[in-house]
């Protein structure tokens, strides 16, 4: 009876590991242990959801603070603590 290959699946869930696979895609090809045109199109793949990933984090820091203006206009003098602020500001970057 043959063994069942187990699927190798990356945790894809950050923009840091999406780079990391590309990285790691990039060495694979350069070692000749994967087709460069199979690499590529993993590659392809990884750069789209970093892109989609990038845009999706960029809407939702407009989104904040867009939310904290709206909240700053209606009277309030202070809108989440500082460290919020600055992690929402540094994410802009």
């Amino acid at each position: 009876m043959p063994t069942k290959k187990t699927r190798y699946r990356p945790d894809l869930s950050t923009l840091d590991n999406v780079a990391a696979e590309v990285g790691k895609i990039y060495r694979l090809m350069r070692n000749a242990e994967i087709p460069v045109n199979d690499g590529s199109k993993y590659t392809y793949v990884l750069r789209e959801m970093f892109s989609m990933m990038e845009k999706i984090k960029t809407v939702r820091s407009i989104e904040e603070l867009e939310a904290q203006i709206a909240m700053l206009k209606e009277g309030q003098t202070h809108v989440g603590n500082d460290d919020e602020i600055a992690e929402i500001a540094e994410g802009l970057q």
